[in-house]
């Protein structure tokens, strides 16, 4: 139950994070991930090393470490949606002739004004991937562990957009 609600939320946010990843070299890899304004401010980066870890299993290595990496905020506010005012108001008139007086009230209400962000956050990582058994991996990521329990439904979604906690 706990994987369908992290894959069902994680779907409704694949449109919000895309990731890709440029190989370097046989044991090394470029992830870029990019967010759109309405995601959270670190998710670029959680995505980006989940993607990591999922990449080194893919390339059949075990361990990863990041070794470069860079982010850039390029959110901003281009504008807002327009300012609409609702006026409602009633009035009574007493009086004959030319002795007549009027109350009245009214109220004016106002909404948008929204700001309208656009642009991305953006997360690159070198990632140098080994093997449990090289003595270089002693201070490295274990793939495995940091996807968590449930690491093979990430390394089976198509999307890899499931990618847990």
């Amino acid at each position: 139950m706990r994987t369908i609600v992290i894959c069902a939320l994680t779907v409704a946010l694949s449109a919000c994070v895309r990731t890709s990843t440029m190989p370097l070299a046989a044991d090394t890899v470029q992830i870029t991930a990019r967010a759109a304004p309405a995601c959270g401010a670190d998710s670029a980066e959680k995505v980006a090393i989940k993607q990591a870890a999922i990449e080194t299993l893919k390339a059949g290595y075990d361990r990863f470490m990041v070794i470069g990496g860079a982010a850039q905020n390029n959110v901003a506010v281009v504008g807002t949606t327009p300012v609409v005012a609702n006026t409602y108001g009633s009035a009574t008139a007493y009086g004959y002739g030319n002795t007549a007086t009027a109350y009245g009230q009214s109220t004016t209400t106002y909404s948008g004004g929204t700001p309208i962000f656009a642009g991305s956050r953006d997360q690159s990582l070198v990632v140098k991937m080994f093997h449990a058994s090289d003595p270089q991996s002693a201070n490295a990521l274990d793939a495995k562990t940091l996807l968590g329990p449930d690491w093979q439904a990430a390394m089976n979604d198509k999307n890899n957009n499931c990618l847990g906690d």
